[in-house]
């Protein structure tokens, strides 16, 4: 069916209308897209470095020693987690081919039953000499026992970054 000129006029009319009248479209926001609808949970310990028993690239909530020791890397945090207060939220990029990869949790918020990790993985620049070795990288924050049972990653990922100090 063609588009006849009185169709194109009506249409642009009512196109013109809707947009006087104040309709708009609201697009639906999903709770990890604002930091707005959870609260923030306080990091008290961040451990950034690399362990060889992390391969697998994940963000886990670690509410135990036992599930910490399951891991294989019982020895990442560089202190005691009072598992009976303290939860562990862990950050893995996996097993990489270079240098230059690492990994960041800067935020982390509550939203009912789940936290949403906010922060940065950074890859090297395809043109930067690194060294060519197996590396590991991950992020450990303890935090306050809060109840939440599930993971929402907000991981960024960037390029060529200076490590986080």
């Amino acid at each position: 069916m063609l588009a006849t000129p009185k169709m194109i006029i009506t249409l642009t009319v009512m196109l013109c209308l809707s947009v006087l009248s104040g309709c708009e479209t609201v697009p639906d926001v999903m709770p990890y897209q604002t930091m707005d609808l959870a609260e923030p949970v306080e990091i008290l310990h961040t451990v950034i470095g690399g362990h060889p028993a992390l391969k697998e690239p994940a963000v886990t909530l670690i509410n135990s020693k036992s599930e910490l020791d399951a891991l294989g890397a019982g020895d990442l945090i560089g202190r005691d987690v009072n598992f009976y207060n303290e939860a562990v939220v862990l950050a893995t990029l996996g097993e990489m081919p270079t240098s230059g990869y690492w990994i960041n949790i800067t935020t982390v918020h509550q939203e009912g039953d789940n936290l949403y990790i906010y922060g940065q993985a950074n890859r090297p620049a395809a043109d930067m000499m690194a060294g060519q070795v197996l590396t590991y990288p991950y992020c450990a924050v303890v935090i306050p026992k809060s109840g939440a049972t599930g993971v929402r990653d907000q991981i960024e990922s960037v390029e060529d970054q200076d490590p986080p100090m």
